[in-house]
């Protein structure tokens, strides 16, 4: 089975997240996609791995957080990373075998 490389997935996730944010500032614009924020959010989440400003913003929202409401979200973020990888890995074990 071939895993993904680290060096592969922080570009994956700037790509990803870059297209989850720009959809998230489109559905914003059609108020029948309530999903805008959510998308936002989303994006910033895969995006702040990578970008300083972004991580820092994120752990500035951490302590002002008394719910852990944050930590749920990136879990929840890194859960879906890792079910995509996990796909990626049976799409290519599958190729492989054929």
């Amino acid at each position: 089975m071939q895993r993904i490389k680290p060096k592969h997935i922080k570009y994956i996730r700037l790509v990803v997240g870059f297209i989850i944010f720009i959809l998230g500032v489109i559905f914003m614009f059609f108020p029948f996609i309530p999903l805008g924020y959510l998308f936002l959010a989303a994006g910033l989440f895969l995006m702040a791995y990578e970008i300083p400003f972004l991580k820092k913003f994120i752990d500035k929202l951490k302590r002002r957080d008394k719910k852990d409401r944050i930590e749920k979200v990136e879990e929840k973020v890194e859960e879906a990373e890792n079910i995509v990888s996990q796909k990626i890995e049976n799409a290519n074990s599958e190729k492989n075998q054929t």
